[in-house]
């Protein structure tokens, strides 16, 4: 990925590119402000630009240079190319921009800095918790789409009948999302949006089992969500999750205490929350409030 951004940092000299490049984080493929590389490479000129610095820095022809860059973009699956910060402001005609990368494996809530270069290959030391005032091109891995470049279908519901287990006098109630305020999103800057993900799941009985690894809306502290989502019914008490997902690998299963959430987890993904919230709750109208301090939850 440093390698990469070397090379991109000299390619964005060219005006032509810069175009690209906007033009295709605009589309905003996955709703994020980012364009995969197999994509962006697609373009006209797009490989090229890359190719043409790679085959300069290194003295080396061009069929050389383009399988190098291949090499080093075929090792990173669902490479991105996006712009995080202030890409609405970006003239892309006009400014060339520092090119960063966003490293894997690492604690991103806590990560101090990020590497950038310039056209010149001179290295700056970025904040990575605070974004910078000029846009930015960053360099990272993809936590909207799978490896083949399909963006993730998130949201489901299965929705089924009560377990035996549970007493056949228990009511099934509803049960409802009707607000949610994101207080921390726990993704710094250069990541993008973030992905708010949840998982309900009755505990007891079989009930509703509800997931969403990008909930609209969702996607930068302070933002808020209303509606009215349907999770389910459910006899018994009911299990609410919440994490940033950080769409890596699954080395475990999601639990709240020592009940399996049936959700593959990866020590990248950031939690915010859990809580069990008692059946009789989704009784009537009435909203229950939930507080992580990262998160508010409304439910009914």
């Amino acid at each position: 990925m440093d390698a990469l951004a070397k090379l991109f940092a000299g390619a964005v000299t060219d005006k032509g590119f810069r175009q690209t490049i906007q033009d295709s984080v605009a589309e905003r493929f996955d709703g994020d402000n980012d364009v995969l590389w197999k994509s962006l490479k697609a373009k006209p000129g797009a490989q090229g630009a890359i190719t043409k610095v790679a085959s300069q820095a290194k003295g080396i022809s061009t069929l050389s240079a383009q399988n190098t860059v291949a090499a080093l973009a075929n090792g990173i699956p669902r490479f991105q190319v996006a712009v995080p910060a202030n890409f609405d402001t970006w003239n892309a005609a006009d400014y060339t921009p520092l090119v960063a990368w966003m490293p894997e494996g690492v604690d991103d809530t806590t990560l101090a800095t990020v590497t950038a270069y310039d056209a010149a290959g001179k290295a700056h030391q970025l904040d990575a918790q605070v974004a910078p005032k000029q846009p930015v091109i960053v360099l990272g891995v993809n936590e909207r789409t799978d490896d083949a470049g399909n963006v993730l279908q998130t949201r489901q519901s299965d929705v089924t009948s009560a377990d035996e287990s549970v007493s056949a006098a228990a009511a099934s109630y509803k049960v409802t999302m009707n607000e949610v305020v994101l207080l921390d999103d726990k993704e710094p800057w250069a990541k993008g949006d973030a992905e708010i993900a949840v998982r309900v799941k009755s505990r007891g009985c079989s009930g509703t089992g509800f997931v969403e690894y990008n909930w609209e809306g969702l996607n930068n502290a302070g933002d808020e969500w209303t509606g009215v989502e349907n999770l389910g019914s459910s006899k018994c008490d009911v299990v609410f999750s919440w994490w940033e997902d950080d769409g890596s690998s699954f080395d475990f299963e999601l639990a709240f205490g020592e009940y399996k959430l049936g959700i593959g987890m990866d020590d990248d993904d950031d939690r915010i929350g859990d809580v069990q919230i008692k059946h009789s709750l989704f009784e009537g109208s009435s909203q229950n409030r939930t507080n992580w301090g990262a998160l508010r939850q409304w439910t009914s």
